[in-house]
């Protein structure tokens, strides 16, 4: 398995910012003729809704995926859309409204700021925000399917906490080997998740992301069970990271975010999958001009006193987010 690390540029026709691109080539087992096209799809990642900034990053990602010059089979988010969990009606719906503005179909699964144990009670807290996010983001574990592709995004805090409690009705292991025998064995698989299963690199040492090593165990013994699964696409970091496992399965892939917490520019990733060959650029987004007034729907005004209306049919995405403490 090769992986390759080039420096490029991409752009799309009539996208006002130059987008520069760090892209990669991941050799994979080739595909079977049946689905040895090329397609292409897309991942953001850790919008955290609310901040102007990155309504505004948001917004501009959205436009931008639109537009590509080419066809998107999926748009997958893997988790973060919000930063304080799902509490707010107005909120979730706003969020909820810019993931259905794009065009292609998207799959997302949930982060640990969306459904999360953060402040008090916090057991009472992460069911209550399981249940408030399924009512407006769809279910804990989805998919897309497509001719070339299935596309899964599935919530993994169960199994990553040895202290996250049971949400009825959801075993995410049994979903995921279900979801995974349906498929054509053939037929490439990308599973998505938030929290990567990998190590990582905090405070000068490496430590694994997920906390819970049986459940790691268990997640990865299912991966590895279905040969089409291509990778583990995560975000969570907050920059870009990869790893091979040395149990013989898929490599976990990780993905920069859309958010400014850490002083980080916001980007999304194409990929690219040709005949068992897996790309992928990251596109940056360039941030407004110096001077520039950002209102808190994430809309630009060069002019900070002029009173400029959002676009006619916009949703208004007026929210206030605060970054907890500790993790990501």
């Amino acid at each position: 398995m090769n992986h390759v690390s080039i420096l490029s540029r991409f752009r799309a026709p009539s996208l006002m910012s130059a987008l520069v691109v760090a892209a990669s080539v991941l050799t994979l087992t080739p595909a079977p003729n049946a689905f040895g096209g090329v397609f292409r799809f897309v991942q953001i990642s850790d919008t955290h809704h609310g901040r102007a900034i990155h309504q505004y990053r948001y917004r501009r990602a959205i436009e931008e995926i639109n537009a590509l010059p080419f066809p998107v089979e999926c748009v997958i988010h893997t988790g973060d859309i919000v930063s304080n969990g799902v509490k707010s009606p107005e909120v979730a719906n706003a969020a909820s409204n810019l993931l259905a503005s794009f065009k292609p179909p998207v799959v997302v699964c949930p982060g640990n700021h969306d459904v999360t144990f953060q402040y008090s009670d916090p057991t009472n807290r992460f069911l209550r925000s399981a249940e408030a996010y399924c009512r407006h983001f769809g279910p804990l574990a989805q998919d897309v399917e497509t001719e070339n592709a299935l596309y899964i995004a599935i919530f993994t805090e169960s199994l990553r906490r040895a202290d996250a409690p049971a949400i009825p009705d959801f075993d995410p292991l049994s979903w995921l080997e279900e979801r995974l025998s349906r498929c054509p064995p053939e037929k490439p698989v990308f599973v998505c998740t938030h929290v990567p299963d990998c190590d990582d690199f905090v405070g000068g040492a490496f430590s694994s992301a997920w906390e819970n090593a049986d459940g790691l165990a268990a997640w990865r013994a299912v991966l590895r069970r279905h040969g089409n699964v291509k990778a583990v696409l995560a975000g969570h970091f907050h920059r870009c990271a990869y790893a091979e496992h040395s149990d013989g399965g898929p490599p976990t892939v990780v993905a920069s975010c859309l958010a400014g917490f850490w002083q980080r520019q916001a980007s999304y990733r194409v990929f690219t999958m040709n005949d068992g060959r897996l790309s992928w650029q990251d596109c940056y987004i360039e941030d407004p001009p110096p001077g520039a007034s950002v209102t808190r729907d994430g809309f630009v005004v060069l002019d900070p006193a002029a009173d400029v209306p959002p676009p006619a049919g916009v949703v208004d995405t007026t929210s206030e987010v605060k970054m907890p403490e500790g993790e990501p």
